[in-house]
């Protein structure tokens, strides 16, 4: 497979946006005229879980939940979802209910409903989870494309925790301790959709936003682009989870960049005007500004934007 960007690029070239559709490729999801909100997520074994590491019930969780996420980055909330399921012939019967099951049960957490899908064999395990969401009233999607120069950049929450879990997952390490190594973990293999977070930034002014899906920088770097602008990220503001400066050193690689650039935080990036009142869930990390659009990295003031911003499917 070629670049991921590259090749979303070369799709959304040949996809007309017709009558009906306000926000077509692009964003975290497509809006239609109405508010309906669509996004779409596949997961797949070998890819973006593993069956060695992952349950039945951490499998069908994900794949809902990173759904969950697109249409909380828009602000939106979910309505239904339905799902296509690629069944590979060693896949225990059983072990799809415990998929459904969970799929469910997340569901539930956000008052939404699993509706249908399809079926089919497969040489891997994969989900493919279509969502629909819609926008509260009087609310307008919060698009990548609205950021401001001026605007404060802020997340949601600690980062760094699914990469930390992946590692310790991996390595079979037992550091850090019991504690923090079972809440990173569980944040590799149980993510959080925020839907109620991204509900208040877009009622709160929000002028951008998406979730962290690929790495902070990398995901800054595409809200910047989109709006324009550069965003610039200071460091020494990202919150790190409890664990992942001891995972990163572990690992040979500065702490503020392990966080930086590790995939499937699924916090918030959101771009918010000066004045606006921030919640208290939130940290400024960084700011949009006039110049080359991108992002910068910046330590003490100092540019250390590392090549690898984040993680890209079939990039390099």
């Amino acid at each position: 497979m070629h670049g991921e960007l590259d090749l979303i690029r070369r799709i959304a070239a040949q996809a007309g946006v017709r009558d009906g559709v306000r926000v077509g490729i692009g964003d975290d999801a497509a809006v239609l005229d109405d508010g309906t909100v669509l996004a779409l997520d596949m997961v797949v074994d070998g890819v973006h879980v593993s069956r060695s590491t992952h349950s039945p019930a951490d499998i069908g969780h994900t794949a809902l939940a990173v759904n969950l996420s697109d249409i909380a980055a828009m602000g939106a909330r979910p309505v239904a979802a339905v799902v296509g399921l690629g069944v590979p012939d060693d896949l225990d019967p059983d072990d799809v209910a415990r998929m459904y099951a969970s799929m469910d049960a997340t569901a539930a957490a956000h008052s939404m409903s699993v509706v249908g899908g399809d079926v089919s064999a497969s040489p891997v395990l994969t989900l493919s989870v279509a969502i629909v969401g819609r926008m509260p009233d009087g609310v307008p999607p919060v698009l990548r494309s609205g950021g401001r120069a001026g605007d404060l950049l802020v997340v949601s929450g600690p980062l760094g925790a699914s990469a930390a879990g992946l590692r310790l997952l991996r390595g079979g390490s037992r550091d850090p301790d019991t504690v923090a190594r079972d809440a990173l973990v569980a944040a590799h293999l149980r993510p959080v959709p925020l839907v109620a977070q991204g509900l208040n930034l877009a009622e709160s002014g929000a002028t951008a936003m998406l979730d962290i899906s690929d790495g902070l920088l990398l995901d800054a770097d595409r809200l910047a682009r989109a709006s324009g602008l550069r965003a610039d990220i200071d460091l020494g503001r990202v919150p790190r989870a409890p664990g992942v400066d001891m995972v990163a050193r572990r690992a040979g690689v500065a702490p503020d960049l392990f966080a930086a650039t590790g995939g499937d935080d699924y916090q918030l990036l959101a771009a918010m005007p000066p004045s606006a009142g921030l919640a208290s869930y939130l940290t400024v990390v960084g700011r949009l500004a006039e110049g080359t659009p991108g992002v910068r990295a910046l330590r003490g003031g100092v540019d250390v934007t590392p090549h690898r911003l984040g993680w890209e499917h079939g990039g390099t």
